[in-house]
């Protein structure tokens, strides 16, 4: 009968898949190997394709590869064009006056580094206001489009389909709808969720919207790759970052973690213009389109402020890791103090040792890290590294009314770093980021006192009772870290 025969093939079919499944493990091994990533990742791969090979070999496929050579070169090559059709809009920044103090000894060095890895001019003149919230970074924001009188542009990760989505695009279309030239563009993956009728009523409303590694390149692209940036430039002179998306719970509603907590930044001046460049950069690479320069950036570059900046990306299309470099050099070159907030807190080696060798010197080192996490493997990875840092003087306090996601450094009251990156692994090496580097005492001292009001909401985590914590605590901790290579 047939189902007999069924029957008696079924145990050979599952048997030679299992075998099939087993042999792509293994098979995949050597492209591991030949990726010459750093050891504790390679090993964490190789260990899950020898003992779940079906499972592992999903997860690379989507997740561990390293299929950005053909795109990485595009993305240089749309880079390059476009830098050669801002040409002349470098030149013009060095008529931007100079400060009444200039930049000298570790703060020259960290924007020198800035500038070679980022390829990105250091600019005078600027100034920076902190935005402590969604509410005050959407009014901000809202404000900004509202005036605008040539182009808005605007990159986010995610854009959620709620009330403040539909807030932030309706913003677009009657910006768009004035005359104003509007380019909206959207991480694919991050803002999968938002509804074709929303993206089609934008482009009939004149909005012009592009996707950045759209889902339906999953197959060419692995998923792990996405563009983490959120930008909001406004007639090249006034621009928005930090580490607000658009959504209802960036305003405190999302009740999984309790209030939300985040940290943006306005800069009006030439680094705006710098912020400018970033998305045009993702805009050509997405689209082919070359916007000419003298559409999109102002005549001169007059200075409004005191603070230098300059605009640090990274990204898998280049091998400089420019913000993990400056976050290191930052805190090794550290006097006084370090004060660091990270929602996502999963640090290679060498930031572990920079941290330590900083507070063994006698510098002041904390962190802020939330005590709930929408990402709890991530939670748990982090805690597996405290009692080493406690160890050597660090300290680690986490914060209690809910998530904290804002992504800030300040180093000795002179230094500040704002912007999308977080103190992970996926943010250095595979998220496409942007971080703003200031030289400016009162951003640096305006960004101290947010961490201070922030610092008093937060528990500083005791070594002693720490050691003492349940055995299960442990195990999931160092589960959480044996991955977190893969993270």
């Amino acid at each position: 009968m047939p189902s007999e025969g069924w029957d008696e093939w079924l145990p050979d079919i599952l048997t030679y898949s299992t075998i099939a499944v087993e042999i792509l493990g293994f098979a995949l091994i050597p492209w591991v190997l030949i990726r010459r990533k750093d050891p504790g990742s390679t090993i964490a791969w190789i260990l899950t394709l020898l003992f779940l090979p079906g499972f592992g070999a999903l997860l690379f496929l989507l997740f561990g590869r390293s299929r950005v050579r053909w795109s990485a070169k595009r993305k240089r090559s749309a880079d390059e064009a476009l830098r050669g059709n801002l040409i002349g809009f470098r030149a013009t920044l060095s008529d931007v006056r100079p400060l009444p103090v200039p930049l000298a000894g570790q703060s020259a060095g960290l924007f020198r580094v800035g500038e070679v890895l980022s390829r990105s001019r250091t600019t005078e003149g600027n100034r920076v206001d902190v935005l402590e919230g969604g509410a005050a970074a959407y009014a901000a924001i809202g404000e900004a489009i509202d005036a605008a009188e040539r182009h808005v542009h605007a990159q986010y990760y995610l854009i959620r389909p709620d009330k403040t989505g539909r807030w932030f695009l309706d913003k677009l279309i009657a910006a768009a709808n004035r005359g104003v030239d509007v380019r909206l563009l959207c991480d694919g993956w991050g803002c999968f969720a938002l509804p074709r009728g929303w993206i089609k009523q934008l482009r009939m409303q004149g909005v012009q919207v592009a996707f950045f590694f759209p889902v339906s390149s999953m197959l060419m692209q692995p998923v792990s790759l996405r563009n983490h940036r959120k930008i909001v430039v406004v007639d090249a002179t006034i621009a928005f970052t930090g580490g607000i998306n658009i959504g209802d719970e960036y305003l405190g509603k999302m009740e999984s973690v309790g209030a939300w907590r985040d940290t943006h930044i306005r800069i009006q001046g030439p680094a705006a213009a710098s912020l400018q460049s970033v998305f045009l950069r993702d805009w050509a690479f997405s689209t082919q389109e070359r916007p000419e320069r003298e559409s999109l950036f102002p005549a001169s570059n007059e200075a409004v402020g005191e603070a230098h900046a300059s605009i640090l990306t990274s990204g898998p299309d280049t091998d400089s890791e420019a913000i993990h470099r400056v976050f290191f050099g930052a805190i090794a070159g550290a006097k006084e103090r370090v004060y660091i907030t990270t929602p996502y807190f999963v640090p290679d080696r060498a930031l572990i040792v920079a941290l330590q060798m900083a507070a063994l010197q006698g510098v002041e080192v904390r962190i802020i890290v939330p005590s709930r996490s929408n990402h709890s493997l991530t939670l748990h990875a982090g805690r597996s590294y405290y009692e080493e840092l406690i160890e050597a003087g660090v300290h680690i306090h986490e914060y209690s009314p809910g998530m904290i996601h804002a992504k800030m450094m300040v180093v000795d009251g002179c230094i500040a770093l704002v912007g999308s990156a977080n103190m992970d692994l996926r943010s250095f090496r595979l998220n496409f980021e942007v971080h703003a580097l200031i030289g400016d005492e009162y951003t640096s001292r305006a960004l101290e006192r947010s961490f201070f009001i922030d610092l008093a909401q937060t528990k500083e985590i005791d070594l002693q009772a720490w050691r003492k914590r349940r055995w299960h605590s442990r195990v999931a901790e160092g589960a959480a870290r044996l991955v977190s290579p893969l993270l």
